[in-house]
């Protein structure tokens, strides 16, 4: 049975235990239903070399270890990769971008014969400060130089592009997944979870759901919602530095009244908001890839967004979605959309064939087999 690694190389929130949709475990499960053990590892700051490394048993073939790292900004610095060699891992599959402890992970991999392979979402530096952007970027030119020799696929096209003008040679288009087995099987009827989230059953809803910073552009909402039809009311699941400038800008324009803010609201009470709603709305022209996308056209949620990397590669226009720019844009794809009972059938069916973790996946293993990785068995 082959055995993957899946390190985690930054620093934050996404792999703490009883964080919400982890990446990284979402595609150890795939993994492990395609016949593979996976083991994912996660930096733990706070814990000193020499302590004892703490593991999970999630499902059969799924292991997560939370192993002693220093932390550089976001980067991670794992003090030891004993995990790798306990495990007789056969290859680590990276989600590492520009994180400054890739070219260590590569070491030690080379060092004991463990294949080096990556999924890569960016490889420049997106910080708004100049200094550490061209630092960053600096830096990251060792990454390059390994991306240059393994394996190393992008998870949009615009990151593909971006590799071939580095003079990365990209293995191929690997997008991100949906984990399914964090989402709630069943919500009932549209009426239903209506009803239970209180709801007027008689109007239409668009929903945004993400922070409320410039980045995600939550305030282009406003000018939308004043375009639609009375019958229109907004939901925005989110909180950020605009929070106080949303609920003026709502106020001037007198929609205080037809929009529902929420700050933050657990996970599966979200999903019940995709369900219950007509049309979701990404304002972020860029969108590196979008979960909150993912998990709304799952639902069946049709979405209306602008163009940028991710919705790019997700949506089909005028399929699963649309695509839009201005606020007149916006209200008449929101109402096309809304009129048309196939489009969140097809927006659900465009990731349940194309982006779930099971095609990544099954890329991955395809590759592995071409290149007759060893497999050590266990």
């Amino acid at each position: 049975m082959r055995t993957i690694a899946i390190p985690q190389l930054y620093c934050g929130a996404s792999g703490q235990k009883g964080a919400y949709n982890r990446q990284e475990v979402g595609l150890a499960r795939a993994f492990a239903a395609l016949g593979c053990r996976a083991v994912v590892l996660y930096p733990d700051t706070d814990a000193r070399k020499g302590e004892n490394i703490v593991f999970e048993d999630l499902e059969p073939n799924v292991r997560v270890y939370y192993v002693p790292a220093r932390a550089a900004g976001v980067s991670a610095f794992y003090r030891t990769w004993e995990p790798l060699l306990k495990e007789k891992v056969d290859a680590v599959h990276v989600m590492g971008d520009n994180a400054l402890g890739v070219p260590g992970l590569y070491r030690f991999c080379k060092e004991h014969g463990i294949f080096f392979y990556s999924q890569l979402g960016a490889v420049k530096s997106t910080s708004q400060r100049e200094f550490v952007r061209r630092t960053m970027d600096l830096l990251c030119k060792r990454n390059l130089n390994i991306y240059r020799k393994t394996p190393a696929y992008a998870k949009t096209p615009a990151v593909a592009r971006q590799l071939e003008s580095l003079r990365v040679p990209c293995a191929g288009v690997m997008p991100v997944g949906l984990d399914t087995a964090v989402i709630p099987a069943s919500f009932g009827t549209k009426a239903e979870v209506r009803d239970y989230l209180g709801l007027e059953q008689t109007a239409k809803y668009l929903v945004f759901v993400g922070r409320l910073d410039d980045y995600k552009r939550p305030l282009d909402i406003v000018p939308v919602l004043a375009a639609l039809p009375d019958e229109w009311r907004a939901v925005i699941i989110g909180t950020g530095a605009l929070d106080t400038t949303l609920h003026d800008a709502l106020k001037a324009r007198r929609l205080s009244g037809k929009c529902i803010c929420i700050p933050r609201l657990p996970n599966t009470e979200v999903q019940a908001y995709y369900h219950a709603c007509d049309v979701f709305v990404n304002f972020n022209e860029t969108e590196i890839f979008g979960m909150s996308l993912l998990e709304a056209m799952y639902a069946g949620c049709p979405p209306v967004a602008r163009h940028a990397p991710g919705p790019d590669l997700i949506i089909e226009d005028g399929i699963s979605g649309r695509f839009a720019d201005t606020p007149a844009e916006f209200a008449a794809a929101i109402l096309e959309s809304a009129a048309d009972p196939e489009r969140g059938c097809a927006a659900q069916k465009r990731i349940n064939e194309h982006f779930l973790w099971s095609n990544s996946a099954e890329t991955a293993l395809a590759m592995l087999e071409e290149r007759e990785v060893p497999c050590h068995g266990q």
